[in-house]
């Protein structure tokens, strides 16, 4: 399944980002929208699998925080109609 994409990109809440870009909270939690093609791929990833650093999480915040990080997903769980993603943390030396 070559065309199922590997990168996923998501807007966060102002309120978490920075906390998001630091790994204090290493993961997002997102109402599952089968009419998103994110989620109908996503939840491919979580049926067949992945190899580490395979699949990549964007997280961008609006204008207030303009920027954007790219971290490795972790993990992909469905609860109900949620989907939590979990992304690596930052190596620290």
């Amino acid at each position: 399944m070559s065309d199922i994409n590997k990168m996923f990109s998501f807007k966060s809440n102002p309120d978490y980002f920075v906390k998001e870009r630091e790994d204090i909270k290493n993961n997002t939690v997102r109402k599952i929208d089968l009419n998103d093609l994110r989620f109908q791929e996503l939840i491919y990833w979580y049926i067949a699998g992945w190899n580490d650093g395979d699949l990549k999480i964007e997280i961008c915040c609006d204008q207030v925080h303009p920027y954007r990080f790219t971290k490795d997903i972790r993990d992909i769980e469905i609860f109900d109609d949620l989907m939590i993603i979990t992304w690596n943390e930052k190596k620290i030396n």
